[in-house]
């Protein structure tokens, strides 16, 4: 019996790490000096990335960069197994037909079932002139005993599905199960796609695909078809985040919110379960300005980290409040920044396409105060604030109360004696702050922070 329990508990507690949420360390980045640092991958090469993703079992420690290499040779991935570990292993490793289920891809995303997806960035995977565009997102396994092995006579690489109306992809973000969605470039809309189930390695069967176009709002890739236009989907509150690059923007849309409203005059070119023409969904712009050319996205909690390929910037954006406020830049010195993440342990990488390098934002002190809130409850409200914000402690405090900027500039500072006080910040340009506590011996007893609008 004892045996049981202790393989119970240990399954169990395997089973939450996988699937544990990531720690939200952002605000951690604005008070900390920082260095790009290039991760080694040996011999595995990198040709032009566009995105990358950890796997979404993330006691698997495992990376993926995808690349978009040329429409000759199709794309190609490096999977990083025992990610920043001593044995850490890089893998590069392209499909038997990449040239037509890879073709210059611009965005990967990971399922929780092991799949992943990636957005293929070509006009037409069949590459015959004069014939149809026929291009979507296609889905792999994550299991390297299948991705990119030869999977049989009379097979076609080694793909699990593949569905074909969306040319030029330029995002893609995973909703549930088999379900993407996509930046469809070439018709300027965005495209949900259900691959149901899969086909298996290498098969062909489309016929259980459902596809649903969402038109709307029209968004509008690169015309140089150099930047990338990512995507992510807030699970929980279920909202999808769209970068459109050419209108240097980023909205959000509702996915329970739409309804049908027709066939769709694209398409399609394979028989399927659907093929629908969705509207009046609801979707607010999210940033509209301060954007050159927008490139990845990751959303977390509530905050928003975009990449600008132009400046070479991470935006971090409050996106408690729309339209979102933006409370600090990581600037990584080079332009060409396209795809980013945040890994397992909180840490922000991204890809650069000029200089075919993958990057970590490295930080000295990711575990700042910011998160060392278990020291004494301190409660600010209103959060955002306007005028003021009241300081609440959990018991008496004796000591100073520093309020600093993201540039970690001190701009206030007070005494206090007492449970509680009263910042006037009618003057604090709108922004993210930090509020420190200290004893009277210059200990860190509390903290916090938050918004001015």
């Amino acid at each position: 019996m004892k045996k049981i329990i202790l393989l119970t508990t240990i399954l169990i507690c395997c089973i939450a790490f996988a699937f544990a949420q990531r720690p939200n360390l952002i605000d951690n980045y604005l008070w900390s000096n920082l260095t790009m640092e290039q991760i080694s991958l040996g011999g595995a090469t990198l040709n032009n990335p566009t995105d990358l993703e950890f796997h979404s079992d993330l006691s698997k420690n495992e990376l993926w960069v995808i690349n978009k290499d040329n429409v000759g040779s199709g794309g190609s991935t490096v999977t990083v197994s025992n990610f920043g570990m001593p044995n850490q292993i890089a893998q590069w490793l392209r499909d038997g037909n990449a040239v037509h289920f890879m073709n210059l891809p611009t965005a990967i995303a990971f399922g929780d079932n092991g799949n992943w997806a990636n957005a293929p960035g070509v006009t037409d995977a069949n590459h015959t002139p004069g014939g149809v565009n026929f291009t979507g997102p296609t889905l792999w396994s994550s299991d390297l005993a299948i991705y990119a092995q030869y999977a049989g006579p009379g097979t076609n690489g080694s793909h699990l599905d593949m569905l074909h109306a969306s040319p030029e992809c330029q995002g893609i973000a995973w909703e549930t199960g088999n379900v993407y969605w996509v930046f469809d470039g070439y018709n300027g809309d965005v495209v949900r796609y259900d691959f149901a189930q899969d086909h298996g390695p290498g098969q062909s069967y489309h016929g259980d695909g459902r596809i649903r176009r969402y038109s709307d709002v029209t968004v509008s890739k690169d015309a140089n078809e150099i930047v990338v236009s990512h995507m992510d989907f807030d699970a929980a509150k279920q909202w999808l985040y769209v970068v459109d690059n050419d209108n240097q923007r980023v909205f959000r849309m509702d996915i329970t919110t739409g309804a049908y409203t027709g066939a769709p005059s694209y398409g399609p070119f394979e028989t399927l379960a659907e093929y629908s023409q969705y509207g009046g969904y609801v979707w607010e712009d999210v940033v509209t300005a301060g954007l050159v050319e927008p490139a990845g996205i990751y959303v977390m909690d509530d905050r928003m980290l975009v990449s600008d390929y132009s400046t070479g910037d991470i935006i971090v954006y409050e996106i408690g409040v729309i339209p979102a406020v933006e409370i600090g830049r990581i600037s990584t010195g080079d332009p060409g920044i396209q795809g980013i993440e945040i890994g397992p342990t909180g840490e922000i990488f991204y890809v650069n396409s000029i200089n075919n390098g993958l990057f970590k934002v490295a930080a000295d002190s990711l575990n700042s105060s910011v998160k060392n809130l278990d020291l004494v409850d301190a409660t600010v409200s209103p959060n955002p604030a306007e005028s003021y914000v009241n300081l609440t402690f959990e018991t008496n405090i004796t000591g100073n109360i520093a309020v600093s900027n993201v540039l970690g500039q001190t701009i206030y500072n007070t005494n206090i004696d007492g449970i509680s006080a009263i910042i006037n910040v009618e003057d604090f340009a709108a922004g993210l702050y930090l509020v420190n506590v200290f004893s009277e011996e210059g200990n860190l007893i509390a903290a916090n922070k938050f918004i001015k609008d």
